[in-house]
């Protein structure tokens, strides 16, 4: 198969950083050959293959592979794909979580969820990852990504979520969520409180009230506390429900 070859000649000089700002999924190729894309983003393609011992023509090849439609998605008629666009929700400062959530467990056999996002949501890929979802994302321009998600991965357990940050309590743990753009801030949420034990509580900070995670930590048994204590702080205290 044509590979194109050009192009990816050309890459040569391009950076590690340059190459996975414009093809995010580039990222994971290169740490499958030894290739750290934060301690090496400088480096051009050919040093980096270098430095990992790795032939250039290689990972040239397999950057011209990561571009190709995998084959689990070549072959899915329209009438199996469900497409979601949360570009307006994120416009008007909607937390899209939910209605994406609600669109996978609504999937049905060899469906295909695509999401359509100004961005590409990179904490969904941890949290349908352990659902048993493999993705494949394309980058249409700087604010339009188109991400498909499909069956057929064994689910993540590698991955647990980070446990948020302690303020010397033992009993107390805060997570800032300030100024980080929706979905994620309800995803670390969501992911963070699995950690929390009886009687711990943990505290979010965030830019404005969270009106769609609410619910979602209702139905998980959480019960929650919201203040404003300063502009531009708003206070989200978290913690297990009492057993009935």
């Amino acid at each position: 198969m044509d590979h194109n070859p050009k192009p990816l000649l050309d890459q040569f000089q391009r950076t590690v950083g340059e190459v996975v700002r414009d093809d995010p999924g580039a990222r994971e190729v290169m740490a499958d050959m030894g290739i750290n894309h934060c301690c090496g983003a400088h480096l051009t393609l050919g040093e980096a293959a270098g430095a990992a011992g790795v032939p250039l023509d290689a990972l040239l090849d397999a950057l011209s592979r990561r571009r190709e439609r995998p084959a689990a998605l070549r072959d899915v008629p329209e009438a199996r794909q469900v497409h979601l666009d949360v570009r307006a929700d994120i416009a008007r400062g909607g937390e899209p979580f939910v209605r994406i959530m609600t669109a996978v467990r609504s999937l049905g056999i060899g469906a295909v969820l695509v999401v359509r996002a100004p961005f590409e949501p990179v904490p969904l890929y941890d949290v349908l990852g352990k659902r048993g979802f493999a993705h494949w994302t394309e980058r249409r321009a700087a604010d339009d990504w188109s991400i498909w998600f499909y069956r057929g991965a064994a689910p993540a357990t590698g991955n647990a979520p980070t446990p948020p940050v302690g303020d010397g309590r033992g009993d107390r743990s805060v997570l800032d969520v300030r100024g980080l753009e929706p979905p994620e801030p309800m995803v670390r949420v969501l992911q963070v409180i699995e950690w929390l034990t009886p009687g711990a509580e943990l505290e979010v900070r965030h830019d404005r009230r969270p009106t769609f995670l609410y619910p979602q930590l209702e139905e998980r048994g959480f019960v929650h506390e919201t203040d404003e204590p300063e502009p531009g702080l708003v206070r989200i205290r978290i913690r297990r429900g009492e057993s009935r």
